[in-house]
């Protein structure tokens, strides 16, 4: 494909989804998102990110593109209702997620050894420990809940930091 094409299949991919939401019309939005996706399938298909490295990352492009158009428009009506529109994005960007393990596979498989752990002196542990509490807590709305959850992990942060400290 020539520059000018994709960059026009890029911007279709884009606004499809996210001028129906900028109006607050599902109906639309429902149609608009089917062609988009209609489109970013066929790029999906055509360019097999299974087949090889360069392919995936083609794939990759498209179907990123895309769900970034619906990750905008879910965005713009976040304020009214999301619910309907957030639905149809995460069915919609299941080709995304795909390309996007077979652009990373290679990196999947040194990401989960012991030894990530062990990254900038055990702050890595510390962080991810941190991270998974935020996640947690991100559920509960209880404020000596919130307390009690957030210095426990912490805590067991700070203790994984010292533990994988070399």
């Amino acid at each position: 494909m020539k520059d000018w094409q994709v960059a026009g299949v890029s911007l279709l991919l884009i606004l499809l989804p996210v001028l129906p939401a900028l109006a607050d019309n599902f109906p639309a939005f429902l149609g608009a998102s089917i062609v988009g996706f209609g489109i970013a399938v066929y790029f999906f298909w055509t360019y097999k990110p299974w087949a090889n490295k360069d392919n995936a990352v083609v794939s990759l492009y498209f179907t990123g593109i895309f769900s970034f158009g619906l990750a905008l428009a879910v965005f713009l009506v976040l304020p009214l209702h999301p619910r309907p529109y957030g639905i149809v994005s995460i069915v919609e960007s299941v080709p995304f997620f795909i390309s996007f393990y077979f652009a990373t596979k290679t990196i999947w498989r040194g990401l989960f050894k012991r030894d990530i752990l062990y990254l900038a002196d055990g702050y890595f542990a510390f962080v991810l420990t941190i991270l998974i509490g935020a996640i947690i807590g991100r559920f509960l709305h209880n404020f000596y809940e919130l307390i009690v959850l957030y210095t426990g992990f912490l805590t067991m942060g700070f203790i994984l930091m010292f533990y994988f400290r070399k």
